[in-house]
């Protein structure tokens, strides 16, 4: 399976900022066959900036919807990004906020990002979405801290829906997600896989969830120990 290509827009970008980012290596320790669902530190944005910089082919992001509505995005920058978070003056955010959220929703769905409706109904559009994508050759990425402002090189809580992606990928093909620890190391300029992590048939799947939580956030804070910068 083939899996999908950047759009135009995001790959002409990604290219130029290429020409001026250092350059981040991948080390994946294992042969893989199939597409796979990637799961790493947010840190602020600079996980997405260098997992969706860097990695050589093309990743399907979990991306929170109101980036992917052009309406939703303008709100969230006026109401929450440059407001309350940045603290700027409310007409000052409206003007700034009205251009950019159409070049950050044009950007983004040129990345083939996947919505994420947290909190809502409609995160079963999520999940069918990324089953799709799997299906079509598709591997994937999500960003799962609760506090993505947080910097630092160590995950720590993270939500656990997106493991619920594993019970729909395996009524669609009978099979389970094999979801990847990726580590993006300052120090090395590389990104780092850490081993597969499946859910396993016969077991308590809510074991099951609790022991593929626990597995993907210590590989990544034992790669942060060992490549942390």
């Amino acid at each position: 399976m083939k899996g999908s290509q950047y759009g135009k827009v995001f790959r002409f970008f990604q290219g130029l900022i290429r020409l001026v980012y250092p350059k981040y290596r991948i080390h994946i320790p294992f042969e893989l066959n199939r597409p796979v669902v990637y799961v790493a530190h947010h840190q602020n944005l600079f996980g997405p900036f260098i997992i969706l910089l860097w990695f050589p082919k093309c990743l399907r992001a979990w991306i929170l919807h109101v980036f992917l509505d052009q309406e939703a995005c303008y709100k969230q920058y006026v109401k929450y990004t440059f407001t309350k978070r940045f603290g700027w003056n409310k007409n000052v955010a409206k003007i700034c906020a009205l251009p950019l959220s159409f070049a950050i929703t044009t950007f983004l769905k040129s990345g083939k990002g996947i919505p994420v409706y947290r909190g809502s109904r409609k995160i079963v559009h999520t999940f069918h979405q990324s089953v799709e994508a799997l299906c079509k050759g598709d591997s994937i990425v999500i960003f799962p801290d609760i506090d993505y402002t947080d910097s630092s090189s160590r995950i720590k809580e993270m939500y656990d829906g997106y493991l619920l992606l594993d019970k729909y990928y395996y009524q669609a093909t009978g099979e389970h997600v094999c979801f990847i620890p990726l580590y993006i190391s300052k120090k090395e300029k590389l990104l780092i896989a850490g081993n597969e992590i499946c859910f396993r048939d016969g077991e308590d799947v809510n074991q099951e969830r609790k022991r593929v939580y626990q597995e993907i956030s210590n590989t990544l804070n034992d790669l942060a120990n060992e490549f942390g910068d």
